[in-house]
């Protein structure tokens, strides 16, 4: 394939990765800040925990989507011999796993490139929108704990508010 056709069908799967993930990770702020009221002073703490692990299971299924993407197009290309080994690849090099067992041929080869970036992109969203929701569940977690301690509470409750 002409390298040209190369670079903007990957700068395309890219996009297309990030537009996904853009949506997906909406989805999970706009759940989490329409919610987290709901839970923050809930006594159940599975309750808690079984929201938080919503919210992750959205996450997953956002990466999930971005990989089942990538590898349908690989799959339409051909350039695997099935949809399988297709999905294996997107995945391995979607999160820069790079065990190197499955090739694309050479004249798709630096689709993996796009593939990687798009994965290393949206790992490092994912990371950012994690550390708010885990940052936020562990504070009302312990706040109780604080408060039997006798601790201000104050930075608690002022990082609900922003």
């Amino acid at each position: 394939m002409w390298p040209v056709v190369e670079v903007l069908l990957g700068i395309s799967m890219l996009l297309t990765s990030m537009l996904i993930h853009s949506a997906g990770m909406y989805l999970v702020m706009h759940q989490f800040e329409v919610n987290w009221p709901n839970y923050l002073n809930a006594r159940n703490e599975f309750r808690r925990q079984l929201y938080f692990f919503y919210l992750v299971t959205l996450i997953l299924l956002t990466h999930l989507t971005e990989i089942l993407i990538v590898a349908t197009v690989i799959n339409a290309l051909h350039a695997l011999p099935d949809f399988r080994t297709a999905f294996y690849f997107a995945g391995e090099t979607y999160t820069t796993l790079g065990y190197g067992d499955v090739l694309l041929p050479a004249g798709w080869r630096q689709l993996s490139l796009f593939i990687a970036m798009s994965g290393l992109f949206t790992f490092g969203w994912t990371t950012g929108v994690l550390v708010r929701i885990v940052g936020k569940t562990y504070d009302a977690q312990f706040a109780h704990l604080r408060r039997l301690e006798g601790g201000d509470d104050k930075s608690n409750r002022t990082s609900h508010t922003k």
